[in-house]
């Protein structure tokens, strides 16, 4: 054994000295840490403009200090108030709506002795009662507190809740329905805050086919008639989704193959809509409901069955990162009902779509609920619902912390908001009613603009990836502003028009504009900055062969991580074609350094390729090529060069393996481009 007697000899000596500072010391240099306890007000700390913003805080201490952030991490106020009898009671009135961070520090003879964080959310009285047409859905799950959330769902303002009241709760004896105080509470609570239900009809029932997917004339038939059992309880169900997400494993038990799982569901979903429609005309009949996962070999082999006949509405889910790439989804499944429906749409709801904070940042799942919102009705989407409202678990895994507040049990505060609820209660207070009119050419790629109506108003909704500023024409005095939170400024205009800087977070344009309307204006580059797009964020695609498993692109385990420590995209055995694109939005043209971050782990030494090609690309023309070795360089910003850029979206990053075996895993993470002036 090697000792190190050099170490040794130094920890004896900072002992020494730590012992008689002690002794020296006039004051303990071990303070008890206070134990602080937020208690709130209200419910999840989520106040109406018009309410008091109170915090109850209990802490042996002297006092307590406090500070207060905006979305932006602006410190917007701070005080400090005195302790009696172990309690304070804090008034922390921002004077602006969103989402703020409060610090709370206990302090003891000057010293500090704890610390405590929350999180609240301040958002405008809103009316729901007099809100009739709606595109915007929470959703929430039957062993969740519903008495909690479906008053937090209406101050979020959306109009509908997203739930089921399952076959096997209701039928536990065949033929013998019961529909217990939960479910009628669930309705009641409902209505009473003037929301309307969106129920899902699922799931297995014990008494048919071994509990297991419905496939007998018996069990199909014992689920149509459960659903009808639930329109007659409950008038005031106008959608109903048959099924749930049918071609995956966890929905589809005791089936295996692809023609199983689309057979079961076209019988079901006939069954079901031959007995409910003729007794509920007027209830929408909501077809397909198939997740992310869903192919159009799937998709088609249901239709061609003739399944479009047995739905008024046409559901699916998708989980893609990258916002406005839902067009993409989008479209594959306008193509589908097309191809089966004389070239003819249906109406379609996106019932499932949602980003969570396991892969996102907070703030950027709050940017990226209303980009994917506005994205989706701008592409003939009527209805959206934003999975989830709550988190379903405290630890920080993927599925867990898909919600817009936080778990019962969360360590900053029982249901408190992450900022993306304040984020959609901002667009369900601007676009509730409203209907989109026409996505405006302003530098595409570059600045995202899309038009809405609501009676005489007209509202845009304008942001910029990457950055860059935009002037406005107009006849009116003046033009209103709405921030991601909601907040309001009036812009008076200048020689008819107003000029406003973009970024990443939509704002809300109200007001007339005249043509051209508007233009971009061109900002000033003066400082090096940098564009960081990863698989979550911008221009990223991804093509990929579907028939092969090993060649599809996709989350790579949660130890292999990312730049920001969290998961990445791999594809373990590319094909020649197997690509991923990252695609810049340039608002300033010049010379940009590219670097790319190889995902890694440490400890198991991740296996990639030694030969991936990274070929960059200036103005859709190839100026360069550079061969690196993911598992050499795994874990480092890889350098890619300098090169000089053109406006627009024309500049990209293609990856590709060029290993002849292909026959080790190839990687995708985040790029970045940095300006130098």
């Amino acid at each position: 054994m090697k000792v190190n007697y050099t170490r040794g000899r130094k920890m004896v000596l900072s002992i020494s000295l730590f012992l008689i500072g002690c002794l020296l010391a006039p004051f303990p240099l071990f303070a008890q840490q206070a134990s602080i306890t937020i208690e709130q007000k209200v419910v999840g700390n989520i106040f109406y403009q018009s309410d008091q913003k109170e915090f109850v805080i209990h802490v042996a201490a002297d006092s307590v200090e406090w500070d207060c952030y905006n979305f932006w991490g602006q410190k917007v106020l701070s005080g400090k108030k005195a302790v009696a009898a172990d309690t304070a009671l804090l008034n922390v009135e921002p004077g602006k709506l969103g989402w703020f961070k409060l610090l709370i520090r206990s302090k003891q003879n000057s010293a500090v002795t704890g610390s405590k964080e929350t999180s609240f959310a301040i958002v405008s009285n809103f009316d729901l009662s007099t809100v009739s047409q709606s595109a915007f859905t929470g959703q929430t799950h039957a062993w969740q507190s519903t008495d909690t959330l479906i008053p937090i769902a209406r101050k979020m303002g959306v109009k509908y809740v997203r739930d089921a009241i399952r076959w096997d709760a209701v039928e536990k004896q065949k033929q013998v329905y019961t529909f217990g105080a939960k479910e009628d509470n669930f309705i009641a609570q409902l209505a009473a805050n003037n929301l309307k239900p969106y129920l899902v009809c699922a799931l297995y029932n014990p008494l048919y086919d071994n509990g297991k997917a419905p496939v007998s004339a018996e069990a199909k038939l014992a689920f149509a008639n459960y659903v009808k059992q639930l329109l007659t309880k409950y008038p005031s169900i106008e959608n109903v989704e048959i099924w749930n997400e049918p071609d995956i494993a966890t929905f589809s038990q005791g089936l295996t193959t692809e023609d199983q799982k689309t057979t079961f569901y076209y019988n079901l979903l006939k069954a079901s809509y031959d007995e409910v429609h003729p007794s509920f005309p007027n209830v929408k009949i909501v077809g397909m409901v198939v997740s992310d996962l869903a192919t159009e070999s799937f998709l088609n082999k249901i239709l061609q069955k003739g399944a479009l006949s047995s739905m008024n509405e046409y559901a699916f889910h998708s989980y893609i990162p990258v916002s406005e790439a839902i067009v993409t989804d989008i479209n594959k499944h306008k193509n589908v009902i097309k191809a089966h429906n004389n070239n003819n749409l249906i109406p379609m709801n996106l019932s499932e779509t949602g980003f969570t904070t396991f892969t996102f940042t907070e703030k950027e799942q709050a940017n990226n609920v209303p980009r994917r919102i506005v994205t989706a009705l701008a592409n003939g989407v009527q209805k959206i619902g934003i999975y989830n409202l709550q988190n379903k678990s405290t630890v920080n895994d993927s599925e867990g912390a898909f919600g817009l507040i936080r778990h019962p049990d969360d360590t900053l505060g029982a249901y408190t908001p992450k900022p993306g609820f304040a984020t959609y209660a901002a667009l369900t207070r601007q676009l509730s009613g409203a209907t989109f009119a026409t996505e405006e050419q302003i530098s595409p790629g570059l600045i995202n603009a899309y038009k809405f109506t609501k009676g005489s108003e007209e509202i845009r909704v304008m942001y910029s990836l990457s950055g860059t500023g935009v002037r406005l024409f107009t006849d009116a005095a003046s033009l209103e502003v709405v921030d991601i939170m909601g907040n309001s400024t009036i812009y008076n205009a200048v020689n008819d028009t107003v000029s406003i800087t973009l970024d990443a977070n939509p704002v809300y344009i109200k007001g007339v504009l005249k043509a051209p309307f508007a233009e971009e204006k061109i900002l000033p580059a003066t400082a090096p900055f940098s564009l960081k797009y990863g698989f979550y964020f911008g221009g990223y695609t991804e093509v990929t062969q579907d028939s092969i498993a090993a060649a599809k692109w996709i989350s790579a385990i949660a130890e292999i991580k990312g730049h920001d420590g969290k998961r990445t995209r791999v594809v373990a055995k590319p094909a020649v074609q197997s690509k991923a694109t990252w695609k810049a939005a340039i608002t300033k043209a010049g010379l940009y350094n590219i670097s790319v971050y190889i995902p890694a782990n440490a400890a198991l030494n991740a296996y990639s390729t030694t030969k991936a090609k990274y070929a960059i690309f200036a103005g859709g023309t190839e100026v360069a090529a550079v061969i690196v070795d993911q598992f050499k360089d795994q874990g480092k910003w890889i350098d890619l060069g300098s090169y000089q850029l053109t406006r627009g979206t024309n500049n990209y990053v293609e990856l590709t393996d060029t290993l002849p075996a292909h026959d080790r895993p190839l990687r995708a993470d985040a790029l970045k481009f940095t300006l130098i002036p």
